[in-house]
């Protein structure tokens, strides 16, 4: 979702797609954030719920507080569009180690059942 809203924003000059990429980013976070809590808190052991929670929530509030800094620099070298592509390819990225951390773990947790 966070893909899609940043794609409908690169080279648009419509106020529509602006309004599409919000409503994308809109969703992606009320799927996202909750999500992610829910499955760390599934997936520690319950003595350690507590740091690994809160690992999590550094980790959602940081670039928050130092992404408008950044994102203020970068668009002031050069422009909106290499802001929001460089973002997509971020999130590319990061959907590449996701998905192999997920697959390590559920590959560990086959090996542990047979």
């Amino acid at each position: 979702m966070f893909i899609v809203a940043l794609g409908s924003l690169v080279g648009s000059t419509q106020y529509l797609s602006y309004a599409a990429g919000m409503v994308f980013l809109t969703l992606g976070e009320m799927l996202v954030y909750p999500t992610v809590a829910a499955l760390v808190s599934e997936t520690t052991p319950k003595s350690e719920s507590g740091l690994y929670q809160s690992i999590v929530s550094m980790s959602e509030n940081f670039p928050k507080a130092i992404g408008p800094f950044l994102g203020g620099i970068l668009i002031e070298k050069s422009s909106y569009n290499t802001m929001f592509l460089l973002a997509m390819i971020m999130l590319v990225l990061s959907l590449f180690v996701l998905w192999q951390a997920y697959r390590k773990l559920v590959w560990d947790r086959k090996e542990l059942v047979d």
